[in-house]
Formats: structure tokens, sequence, C-alpha cells
């Protein structure tokens, strides 16, 4: 199966979930899913169609814009298998996933200043 998302990889979304990832949350299907719902979201967001004008924008959109997809893909894979670490990692994990998306739409939304 091939990544079917536009703005982050399978890969990354795995990296922001970090080591330990259970079987659902590594599983390719349900990455994919998670980075075209947090692609619809980030749209939604900024108003302006990030995957239909992904190939116009610069090198440094495009990781500014990976970054806070892939943060947003790993919250819902964290969310979706929350027993696989303790509450508090879990929670810790999901408290910097939120912030780095947060801080990261802050600067995708100038896109459309």
């Amino acid at each position: 199966m091939a990544d079917e998302g536009t703005l982050a990889t399978t890969a990354q979304v795995l990296l922001a979930i970090g080591e330990n990832a259970s079987a659902n949350q590594i599983l390719e299907a349900n990455t994919n899913y998670w980075i075209k719902y947090a692609e619809s979201i980030m749209s939604s967001d900024v108003g302006y169609d990030l995957v239909t004008n992904y190939a116009s924008l610069t090198a440094y959109w495009k990781q500014m814009i990976a970054m806070a997809a892939a943060s947003k893909a790993a919250i819902f894979g964290l969310t979706q298998n929350q027993n696989t670490w303790q509450l508090a990692t879990t929670q810790s994990k999901l408290n910097v996933l939120h912030n780095e998306y947060e801080e990261a739409m802050k600067i995708i939304r100038t896109l459309t200043d």
C-alpha cells in the first residue's frame, strides 16, 4: 500500500506517534485515513485548499504543512488506541503534538493573508 495523503507521509505520522506504537497505529490504511482527515481540517481551518495548491507551494511551506499534518494525524492515532502507553505518557504526547500543530497552523494561516 502506498501513501494516499498529500501533505504528510505515513513515516512522518509514525515518527510523530513515537516508538512502541500499537499494530492499529502503524497500519498504513489507518495513517492514510488520519492524514486525509488532517488535510481536510487544515484546509478548512485556513480557508485555502492546501492539497489542490500543494504543487505551487515552496519547500518552506511544504515542510511546515507536513509537520502540522503529521502532528494532527498522530493525534488521531494516539486517541485511537490510548492503552499503548501509561496515561501520563499518552497525555504528554497529545499535549506536545497539539502544541506543534497549533504553532505550525499560526504560521500556515499567514499563507492566505
